[in-house]
């Protein structure tokens, strides 16, 4: 069952929205603004480190965030114990523990198959898999 209100429209819609991003996707600061239908923020490009700003429209950028928020009951596994992103010298300190030598491990992962296309032979990608619908709490997949 969804819970479903109007919580406004504009401006109010993101303060609301960003209660529930606290230290998510983005922060409400980032958010630079909110006009005719497009969202204009800001981010750091993961490549170059800079912080660029683009504008989208407000479907798509809900579309980003909402992808972002898990369900009910879900927790964060990553900022949690050894996986927390200041854990660092405690994962050196369990691979020297267990004698774990992470190079030797990433080193006897095998390669995936290359899939051949049977007109031409080329390399064929995987763009999408189908997972069938009773995977899914509704029955039906998202769009």
């Amino acid at each position: 069952m969804v819970d479903c209100r109007h919580v406004g429209k504009g401006h109010m819609a993101l303060v609301y929205l960003g209660q529930y991003l606290y230290r998510g996707v983005i922060q409400e600061k980032d958010i630079l603004s909110c006009h005719n239908g497009q969202v204009t923020f800001r981010y750091q490009n993961s490549k170059t480190k800079q912080y660029q700003t683009r504008t989208v429209s407000a479907a798509q950028f809900l579309w980003w965030v909402f992808q972002h928020i898990l369900p009910r009951g879900f927790r964060r596994a990553r900022e949690y114990g050894f996986l927390h992103h200041n854990s660092k010298k405690l994962i050196q300190l369990i691979q020297w523990l267990f004698k774990i030598n992470p190079g030797a491990w990433i080193a006897k992962i095998k390669k995936r198959v290359q899939i051949a296309c049977c007109c031409c032979d080329g390399a064929m990608k995987i763009v999408k898999t189908n997972i069938p619908k009773h995977f899914y709490p509704d029955g039906e997949a998202p769009i």
